[in-house]
C-alpha cells in the first residue's frame, strides 16, 4: 500500500448504527403503501442497498420514489434510536487533517444530513457521496471512484470501512482496502 492519504467510511451501521431507526421509518411508509414488512425480511433486502435495489423487491409496482421520499419526512424523528461508533468516529477525529476524510454511502442526502447533524458530524468530511450522487450505487464501484476523486487520491493511498458485503464489495471493486466493521 503505497502511503495512506485517505479513510473512506461507510454511514449506516458502520459509523452510525442507524438499522432501528431505518427499519421504523420504511416500515411506517411502506404500510402507508399497504405492505406490512417485518424486520428481519427488510434487512435481509435492504442492507447496504440504495431503496431503488430494495424497494421494487418489497413492492413491486408501486412509487418507491414516493415511497423513499416518505420515509425521509419519518425519519428524523427516530434519529434518537441511532448510535454513533465511538472507536470509529474518534478515529476519523483523530486523523481529521493529516489524512482526507469521506464519507461513501447509498443512503439519501437528507438522511445523511440528519445522521450526521443528530451526532455532531456534519463538519468531519472533506467530501461526502450519497446513494444519489453516483451513477450506479454500491455494490457498484461508482461511490467510492467518485470519492477518491474528489479527494484527489488513488485506491492505493485509501482504507475503507464498510459493514456491509454490498458496501465491501463497491470498495474492492474500486481497488480499495477494506476493514470490516461490526456494531
Amino acid at each position: 500500500m503505497a502511503d495512506l492519504a485517505a479513510l473512506l467510511f461507510d454511514l449506516d451501521g458502520t459509523l452510525v448504527d442507524t438499522a432501528g431507526a431505518n427499519y421504523r421509518a420504511y416500515a411506517a411508509a411502506l404500510a402507508e403503501a399497504g405492505c406490512a414488512v417485518e424486520r428481519d425480511a427488510f434487512e435481509a433486502v435492504a442492507a447496504g442497498r440504495h431503496w431503488s435495489q430494495f424497494l421494487p423487491v418489497l413492492l413491486p409496482g408501486a412509487d418507491h420514489a414516493a415511497i423513499a421520499a416518505r420515509k425521509q419526512i419519518l425519519y428524523p424523528a427516530m434519529l434518537g434510536e441511532t448510535q454513533v461508533n465511538t472507536q470509529l468516529v474518534g478515529l476519523a477525529r483523530a486523523v481529521s487533517g493529516r489524512l482526507r476524510l469521506a464519507l461513501v454511502t447509498n443512503a439519501s442526502p437528507p438522511s445523511v444530513e440528519a445522521v450526521l447533524a443528530a451526532h455532531g458530524l456534519d463538519t468531519l468530511f472533506d467530501t461526502v457521496v450519497t446513494g444519489d450522487d453516483a451513477t450506479n450505487p454500491k455494490p457498484a464501484p461508482d461511490p467510492y471512484l467518485l470519492a477518491m476523486a474528489r479527494l484527489g487520491v488513488s485506491p492505493e493511498q485509501c482504507l475503507a470501512f464498510e459493514d456491509s458485503d454490498i458496501g465491501a464489495e463497491s470498495a474492492h471493486r474500486a481497488r480499495i482496502s477494506v476493514v470490516r466493521v461490526t456494531l
